[in-house]
């Protein structure tokens, strides 16, 4: 019978040709493919950011966030709207599901500005900032100098003006933000004795800088039109700006009655410093320093990102004032390209592994080269697909690629020792090869559709999840691919042309072993088909077996923990601390040092750099954050080194020696672009409309968290909502406002500007836009006192004390108002315990949830539990549907709907060798060990397709059914068992993973190998069983 490989075997030349241009394909592929480690999983972002100086949560949510959420919503591909009303402004971020990010971004441009009218004027003169953002945070770079070199405003100017803008256009960034300080303004510092002495109030002054810092358009002398004769026209310039500090201090505020003039500096000081002070910043050293925070551009690369960072450093360098050290905190970087490396050496290994077993199984190294050589024309072959999809070289396509590298050889290996075994026969080496690609083709087809099929509903997953699948998926298949091709194709040709009797033997040690190994391959066919007889006997008790099987693996499945994507060691730990409410910047900074002086200790702490002030997105001079980077994992090995086992053992030190604050150690999300730490985040949302309090609101918060926490499934269940937050409250009296011939705003606006800072005008000073902030001196806004004792104008002209009009009283409230999709929200971060899964913390908090809710109160996951969740609903969909493509495909090609669930009969098999594997080695069933799952659908088919085959085949020929089903068992047990110890091999380096991206090597490992192992076993028993049980009633058995 004429087979598809008759062409090839007819044409050699054309067939090496084909294989060469498939690895010349693949080779180019490779060197324009860019290296990641993940593809981009998190939506993208673009965020609002308005500025409202010294307003209160409740006046910012009132009057800035609930307009512009109100504009925003609505906008077409928006997944989320969440937010932040905090004191002194708000931050407002939409995550899109969909769309061009750069559209995005323009399409909420312009629904702000059609809001801005309804803005207050305060927070439209300071202008709204929108931006594609990203909590990607790729770098975090340290500077510091010697102290006492430089005044304490150096560093932070030098920054603003010299790097930023220099990073900000390095391709693959999206953001720069300086952390530990702020930018440059023109700060006036008024005295209020010296106010009241002289007969002025801030407005005076404010009026004056409104008066005398103008933009000066003057025009020009002769310009036409001009009666004729004129015979120049030159423009003219004037100064309108104050520039320079002498311009501030030498402002004229007033003729005084000597006929003197009356100047800022005889009322206060002029200085050049930060436009919002209450942050400070030092590196492990314990030196004042100022860190930058690179953000990545979304679907950036960043190995890409970080090299033209670095690359521009050493171009600045050079420039670099005397003195500026950099210190390098954070680079993702470094753990994306160790993961890489990781992943290249193990399916390095893995190829190794699978061609020794090739030798050593076959016996001749002629016969395990011509398998072998499957193995670089596939996984390089099927590269040229990831450039063709667009994709980048990542760490999923190299678990694919690993995955495939013992499934490659599997057809190759069936067709190469075939045809060796009729050449031993005495068949020539051509004609063998023609017999044998007549029996073998349809079975190889078969099975090479089925790998490919199952992971054909991939590419219909949108979204992060699918993006996530399809890179596995499409390097699976494309290995397949060219694999087929080539067991059809270079495969025979090769053996029909360099196998003959008894050729290419192994010599030495090499050679006893590999004829152990063969001898004990012949034992095992002996043994086997006398089981195989005495199992066939009790039909029966193998079918109640699977039964029984079938029933624990559905069972497992229910009650398996399950995961997202694992947390591996990325060599940094991160913190913050709070301390009680309404602490000083001073008390924050001892407390940050105290920190400093412990982590100082660790020897496995490469560098850190230290905050007060902010603290992951919150600002607020009772709290701060701290980065920590560790030496390479490289150097740290052995579980106490891990970045965990760090954290706890730093954690213990802090708590001991560090009072007055809590202290707060984490570690990097699993994934980047979501969050900014690890763990679940959720939101606590009030669908109350507005019936319960703030106050009400933070306690239900504060009992689900002791409701989670009783589980004791968590490690920490906390909040940073707090709405006990001490604070004064003003109230003015307006008939008594009335009676002294106030008005109500201006005596607000004097009072805001006195204790919170006014922004006047922006400036230009040294190729930069400064801002002007009007405030009182420190030193006279310390006590209640100073702000009663404040001096208003009235109507009149006259000043007017404020304690004749104002109250203040001491009272509570909130640090800030969150919203998630326009309802009043509570973040909460869970961490689960180190023996809990995330999807047994997702259940546990929906639980808890549940029993404090109510009709008012729901949850929302956010970030990656949201994800995890999506995946969960999404996977079992896609192995139902993958195991159905499976089905109908394979009813197709054999005109048979029984046959299907013969082969497929082996899946329940493979799953529960799965389970039983994550369950010996304490492993959830993550994404990646759900992808495993999938793989094992058609690993575990292609033992019933060898089967099912030629049984067909033999009943064709005319065998009974019994004899047929005995005969191609026997026959196939040796090809099954070399394809499944070739494909085991293969495994054996995820199985075992090391160093960086471990985590998620092994829960895949763990997957296929287990399960691949048992459906081996087991398929060359249950197999044959179920053959002649399904198919006793349809032909004869004699």
């Amino acid at each position: 019978m004429r087979s598809i490989s008759q062409p090839f075997l007819r044409r050699p030349v054309l067939t090496v040709v084909c294989s060469l241009l498939i690895l010349l394909a693949g080779c180019t592929a490779l060197f324009g493919l860019g290296l990641e480690d993940l593809p981009p999983l998190a939506p993208t972002r673009v965020s609002v950011s308005a500025s409202f100086p010294a307003a209160s949560p409740e006046v910012v949510e009132q009057s800035v966030t609930r307009v512009l959420e109100q504009q925003l919503n609505g906008l077409e591909g928006v997944e989320s709207i969440s937010s932040t009303s905090r004191q002194g402004g708000a931050s407002i971020s939409l995550r899109f599901n969909a769309g061009d990010p750069e559209l995005n971004a323009i399409k909420v441009q312009n629904e702000v500005n059609l809001a801005s009218r309804r803005l207050p004027q305060a927070v439209t003169r300071q202008g709204l900032q929108v931006r594609r953002s990203s909590e990607d945070l790729l770098m975090i770079l340290g500077f510091s100098h010697p102290p006492d070199q430089y005044v304490p405003t150096f560093l932070t100017g030098w920054l603003d003006q010299t790097l930023r803008d220099a990073l900000l256009t390095t391709p693959g960034i999206g953001d720069v933000q300086v952390f530990g300080s702020s930018e440059l303004s023109f700060r006036l510092w008024l005295d209020q004795q010296r106010l009241e002495q002289t007969n002025l109030t801030l407005g005076d002054v404010s009026r004056a800088l409104a008066e005398q810092n103008v933009l000066a358009a003057v025009g020009s002398i002769g310009a036409a039109p001009v009666p004729s004769g004129q015979l120049m026209s030159l423009p003219v310039e004037a100064e309108g700006r104050l520039r320079s500090q002498s311009d501030f201090e030498n402002l004229v505020l007033r003729r005084l009655d000597n006929g003197g003039l009356l100047r800022l500096k005889d009322v206060g000081r002029v200085a050049l410093g930060q436009r919002n002070y209450g942050r400070e910043a030092m590196n492990l050293a314990g030196e004042r320093s100022v860190a930058v925070g690179v953000y990545q551009r979304d679907g950036a690369n960043a190995l890409e990102a970080s090299r033209a960072i670095q690359r521009k450093l050493q171009q600045l360098e050079a420039s670099f004032p005397p003195g500026i050290e950099l210190s390098m905190i954070v680079d993702v970087a470094d753990t994306v390209q160790a993961n890489l490396d990781r992943t290249f050496i193990t399916l390095r290994d893995a190829v190794l592994l699978v061609l020794v077993v090739l030798v050593l199984f076959l016996g001749r190294w002629r016969l395990a080269l011509i398998p072998g050589l499957a193995v670089p024309v596939a996984l390089v072959g099927s590269l040229s697909l990831v450039k063709l999809s667009g994709s980048n070289l990542n760490s999923l396509i190299l678990f694919g690629l690993v995955m495939a590298t013992g499934i490659v050889v599997d057809d190759a290996i069936v067709v190469s020792e075939d045809i060796a075994g009729r050449i031993e026969r005495g068949t020539p080496p051509e004609q063998a090869a023609e017999d044998a690609m007549a029996e073998l083709a349809t079975a190889v087809v078969a099975t090479s559709l089925v790998l490919a099929a199952v992971f054909l509903p991939v590419l219909l997953i949108p979204g992060s999840i699918g993006r996530l699948y399809q890179p596995i998926a499409l390097a699976i298949s494309g290995a397949i691919l060219f694999s087929t091709l080539n067991a059809l194709s270079f495969t025979p040709m090769a053996c029909a042309r360099v196998l003959g009797p008894g050729g290419g033997r192994l010599p030495g040690a090499i050679g006893k072993l590999s004829r152990w190994l063969r001898q004990g391959m012949q034992t095992l066919e002996g043994l086997y088909a006398k089981q195989l007889e005495h199992w066939l006997q009790r039909k029966r008790l193998i079918a109640l077996l699977l039964l029984s099987g079938l029933v624990i693996t559905a069972s497992g499945l229910a009650v398996m923990p399950t995961a997202f994507i694992p947390n591996d060691d990325q060599g940094q730990i991160r913190g913050y601390f709070t301390l009680p409410d309404g602490a000083s910047l001073e008390r924050s900074v001892a407390v940050m040092d105290d920190i400093r002086r412990v982590v100082s200790e660790e020897p496995l702490v490469r560098t850190g750099n230290f905050y007060a002030g902010s603290s992951f997105g919150q600002s607020g001079e009772d709290r701060g954050s701290f980065y920590l980077r560790l030496q390479p994992l490289k150097d740290r090995p052995g579980k106490e080194q891990s970045s965990n086992a760090i954290k706890r053992r730093l954690s213990r030190e802090v708590q001991q020696r560090v009072g007055d604050a809590r202290v707060v150690l984490i570690t990097p999300p699993a994934v980047r672009g979501f969050s900014s730490e690890s763990g679940l985040s959720l939101e606590l949302l009030d669908r109350s409309g507005g019936q319960l309090s703030l106050e009400q609101f933070g306690q239900v918060a504060q009992d689900f968290i002791q409701t989670a926490k009783a589980t004791d499934r968590f490690e920490r269940v906390s909040t940073r909502f707090d709405a006990s937050f001490p604070r004064w409250r003003l109230e003015l009296d307006r008939d008594q406002l009335a009676a002294l011939d106030l008005d109500y705003g201006a005596t607000l606006r004097e009072i805001g500007t006195a204790f919170g800072g006014r922004y006047i005008d922006d400036t230009y000073d040294d190729g930069r836009i400064r801002s002007i902030v009007l405030q009182l001196d420190g030193s006279e806004r310390r006590r209640p006192e100073d702000l009663t004792g404040l001096m208003v104008r009235n109507r009149s002209g006259e000043l007017v004390s404020v304690a004749s009009v104002a109250s203040l009283t001491r009272e509570e409230g909130v640090n800030n108002i969150r919203h998630f999709g326009l309802n009043r929200a509570i973040r909460i971060t869970a961490i689960p315990a180190p023996t809990v899964s995330s999807g047994e913390a997702i259940e546990a908090l929906t639980q808890a949830g549940d029993r404090i809710g109510g009709s008012n109160i729901s949850l929302a996951f956010t970030g990656l539990a949201l994800e995890e969740q999506r995946a969960g609903q999404v996977t079992w969909v896609l192995f139902a549907l993958g195991v159905t493509v499976v089905y109908l495909l394979l009813a197709a090609l054999y005109e048979s709907f029984v046959d299907p669930l013969i082969i497929l009969l082996t899946v329940p098999m493979a799953l529960l060798g799965a389970l039983i594997g994550l369950k010996l080695r304490g492993l959830p069933l993550d994404v990646y060990g759900q992808m495993g799952l999938l793989v094992l659908v058609s690993l575990a088919a292609k033992n019933g397709i060898l089967i099912v085959e030629f049984a067909n085949q033999r009943i064709a020929a005319g065998l009974a059914l019994r004899e047929a089903v005995v005969d191609a068992a026997v026959n196939r047990m040796r090809p099954i068992l070399l394809t499944a110890v070739t494909s085991l091999a293969g495994f054996l380096p995820l199985l075992f993973a090391q160093g960086t991206g471990a985590a998620s090597r092994i829960s895949i490992g763990t997957v296929v190998f287990s399960g691949l192992l048992v459906a081996s076993l087991l398929s060359l028993f249950a197999v044959p069983a179920v053959y002649l049980m399904l198919k006793r009633d349809r032909m004869p058995t004699a």
